[in-house]
């Protein structure tokens, strides 16, 4: 099964298989070059997501394959959503 995902500024969202990948690509540039705008976007797992999208925000989309029991299970259980920093990277001190 084909899933799709869309990292926006450090977070990994992934898409509802109805997700419509090529309009949501459509309205991230759109509200890039109007300076900014809200978009909003339906997520497995999770409820419908709206971010804000500016020329200075970042947007990834990336294609991959899963099995339908792992799209399941990520409806029960989201994966995060959060860039998975390693913990010594977290300390300032010691890589400053």
């Amino acid at each position: 099964m084909r899933i799709h995902r869309v990292r926006v500024d450090g977070q990994t969202f992934v898409l509802r298989p109805d997700q419509d990948v090529a309009a949501l690509k459509k309205k991230v540039v759109r509200a890039a070059r109007e300076g900014a705008g809200f978009v909003k976007f339906k997520t497995v797992g999770r409820s419908t997501i709206s971010v804000l999208i500016t020329a200075q925000v970042g947007v990834r989309f990336e294609s991959i394959h899963a099995a339908p029991e792992q799209v399941e299970e990520w409806e029960q259980h989201p994966p995060s959503i959060d860039l998975d920093i390693p913990e010594h990277l977290l300390d300032y001190e010691q890589v400053l």
